[in-house]
């Protein structure tokens, strides 16, 4: 009886906790991915080889990047990989990455690209 007493009581005051971190449980994210694990798993089957009109990735595709960066910004490149547009897919299909892992990805890619 003692027992049941007591899980009874650890039950009703479970409840008295914060309504707000009770609502956060399991919420949490995962650190963020490496941007090169994500560029492996999601990007590099078109910007690897191009697929669709997609900027490939590597030194030989600098000026392209650097272009790119120059004429757009950064900013837009960002809101193409989350947004999508034309032939790339909104989140290039990496729809559980958060805005700023696919925002490092970006920056992952320019630097492989040697981007300036």
């Amino acid at each position: 009886m003692r027992a049941a007493g007591a899980l009874a009581l650890a039950l009703a005051l479970a409840g008295c906790g914060d309504p707000e971190s009770a609502r956060d449980v399991g919420t949490k994210t995962a650190e963020p991915r490496p941007p090169s694990a994500i560029y492996g798993r999601y990007c590099v089957n078109c910007h690897g080889r191009g697929v669709a009109g997609a900027p490939r990735v590597g030194p030989a595709f600098r000026p392209l990047w650097s272009d790119k960066v120059e004429q757009k910004g950064l900013e837009y490149l960002f809101r193409v990989a989350i947004e999508g547009r034309m032939g790339m897919p909104p989140r290039g299909t990496c729809f559980d990455c958060s805005d700023q892992e696919l925002e490092a990805t970006v920056i992952h890619m320019l630097k492989r690209s040697g981007a300036r």
